[in-house]
C-alpha cells in the first residue's frame, strides 16, 4: 500500500473533523472557528489536488448508477464547499477581515445552511468510499477474510448507529438547518460538550451507512442489468 495514499485517507479524515469540529461555532468562538475553517479548507485544496485526475476523467466516466451517484455527490459537496468558502469570506470578522467585502445576514444564513449540507453530504461521500476505507483498514490491522459472525456483528452495529443517528437529527434539529429555516435552538456547551459532538458523530455515521448499502445495493442492480443484457 503506497504511503502517499495512507496520507491522502489521513488528510482526508483530518478535514472530515475540522468541519465536525468547526459547527460548534458557540463553544470555539468566531476567532478559532475561522482557523479551523481555514485549516479545513486548506486540506480540501490538497484532497481536490490529489483527485484532479477524477475531474479531468468526468466527461468519459462509465454511466452506471452507482456512478451517477458519485458523481452527484461529488459535485454536490464541491457546491456545498464553493459556498461556504464564498460566504465565510463574505462575514469573516478575523482572517479575512481585511479584504474589501462583506456579507449581511443573508449571508450568515448561506454559510449555515452550505455547512450543514457539507456535513451531510460528507458523511454520503464517506458511505460510498466505505468498502475501500474497510479493505485499508483490513490490510493495516492483517484483519483475515470476511465471516458469517463479523458480518453479521458490523451489520449490527451499522443498524444501531441508523437508529441513534435518526434520534439525534431531531435532537439536533438537522432538518430545520437543512432547509434554512431559523432556528433560535442552541446546543448548551456549558451542560454538555461532549453530547454535541457524539450526536454529529452518529448522525455523521448514520449517512455513511445509508449511502455504503445503497451502494451495494446499485452494484447490485447493476449487476443484474448488466446480466440481463448478456441475456444470461
Amino acid at each position: 500500500m503506497s504511503p502517499l495514499f495512507l496520507m491522502r485517507l489521513v488528510l482526508d479524515f483530518m478535514a472530515a473533523g475540522l468541519l465536525l469540529v468547526a459547527l460548534a461555532y458557540w463553544w470555539l468562538g468566531n476567532t478559532s472557528h475561522e482557523l479551523i475553517g481555514t485549516g479545513m479548507f486548506i486540506l480540501l485544496v490538497s484532497h481536490n489536488v490529489f483527485n484532479r485526475r477524477w475531474w479531468g476523467r468526468l466527461p468519459k466516466v462509465a454511466r452506471g448508477r452507482q456512478s451517477l451517484v458519485t458523481i452527484a455527490s461529488n459535485i454536490s459537496i464541491a457546491l456545498a464547499i464553493s459556498a461556504l468558502l464564498v460566504t465565510s469570506v463574505m462575514i469573516s470578522r478575523s482572517v479575512f477581515a481585511f479584504l474589501p467585502v462583506s456579507g449581511g445576514p443573508t449571508a450568515r444564513e448561506i454559510h449555515i445552511l452550505a455547512a450543514y449540507w457539507a456535513f451531510i453530504l460528507a458523511a454520503v461521500h464517506l458511505g460510498l468510499h466505505w468498502s475501500m476505507i474497510m479493505a485499508v483498514t483490513g490490510r493495516l490491522l492483517r484483519v483475515g477474510p470476511p465471516d458469517a459472525i463479523r458480518t453479521a456483528a458490523l451489520r449490527g452495529v451499522a443498524g444501531a448507529i441508523a437508529v441513534c443517528g435518526i434520534r439525534s437529527m431531531v435532537i439536533m434539529g438537522i432538518g430545520d438547518r437543512l432547509i434554512g429555516r431559523p432556528s433560535i435552538d442552541f446546543w448548551d456547551f456549558q451542560e454538555s460538550t461532549i453530547g454535541f459532538f457524539l450526536h454529529h458523530i452518529v448522525i455523521l455515521g448514520a449517512g455513511a451507512c445509508a449511502a455504503h448499502y445503497m451502494a451495494v445495493w446499485l452494484r447490485w442492480a447493476d449487476g443484474v442489468m448488466q446480466r440481463t443484457e448478456a441475456g444470461e
